[in-house]
């Protein structure tokens, strides 16, 4: 049973995608439509899903966040403010270019535990992380969202055939997939589809859901977090790149957009 609601965790996602506008655009860089992107499916997972400490050097069995989809990893910036882990002062100081990243430098953030550089290195952090977990005998899981686009690398493959294999069933992972990369749609560029089907071929667990329809993604992750699957779990959630920002939306090449000058205004005031 949800602990917000439908309601009040829409209205998280809507201060979360404000937050970051105020903070990004202040700074003047960031990765506005990757992040949007997975607002709601971030949204849930940190006030409905997930188990991580309350404060952020706490150490204990809790679960763990891979953002293989590195470009994202922005929008949990408004979240861990949310929750406390940073002052808006602190906040800033953490992101702007030269500032101090000294809490930042210590990996292990809570909820936080790896992003990903090079695209298709997280979900073989993941599976390594489950496995873990499986050899300790420890009853925390993994989360993983990886990007549609970033399906491409043969990392992310080699990654899903482990995982299936091990019946890493405490790996949970999350697929944005808004059928854009950085420059094309991914149909266009290299064709995906049928995608659903290759996941199974490598014996997961597979659904689809709206990734923007908060109910939707908290039945998908609750029922992937129950006891008993005997597979790893994969969520492919259908989102739009830059949801929110209609203007954004199915644009190619707005991949590492930030907006600047008068197309500020323009973003607070188109924002839904």
């Amino acid at each position: 049973m949800m602990k917000y609601g439908v309601t009040k965790l829409k209205q998280k996602a809507y201060q979360y995608r404000k937050r970051f506008l105020d903070i990004f655009t202040e700074v003047g860089y960031g990765h506005l439509t990757s992040a949007f992107s997975w607002t709601e499916i971030a949204t849930v997972l940190y006030h409905e899903i997930m188990q991580f400490p309350p404060y952020w050097d706490e150490a204990g069995d809790f679960d763990k966040m891979v953002i293989s989809k590195g470009h994202s990893v922005g929008m949990l910036f408004p979240i861990f403010e949310d929750l406390g882990y940073f002052t808006e002062k602190e906040l800033m100081e953490t992101i702007r270019v030269g500032g101090s990243n000294q809490k930042l430098r210590k990996l292990y953030y809570p909820g936080f535990d790896f992003y990903g550089g090079s695209l298709g290195i997280g979900l073989g952090v993941a599976a390594g992380l489950a496995k873990g977990a499986k050899l300790q005998k420890a009853a925390w899981k993994v989360y993983c969202l990886v990007g549609d686009a970033e399906c491409y690398e043969g990392s992310i493959w080699e990654a899903m055939n482990f995982a299936g294999h091990q019946q890493l069933d405490n790996l949970i992972v999350i697929v944005d997939r808004n059928f854009l990369g950085c420059s094309d749609f991914t149909e266009h560029m290299l064709k995906l589809e049928p995608f659903k089907e290759k996941w199974l071929s490598c014996n997961w667990d597979v659904c689809e859901i709206d990734g923007h329809d908060v109910r939707q993604v908290y039945e998908a992750l609750s029922e992937a977090g129950k006891p008993g699957h005997s597979k790893p779990q994969c969520i492919i959630a259908h989102t739009k790149k830059g949801k929110g920002l209609e203007y954004l939306v199915d644009r190619p090449l707005m991949h590492g957009y930030i907006p600047k000058g008068e197309e500020v205004k323009r973003a607070y005031e188109s924002l839904q």
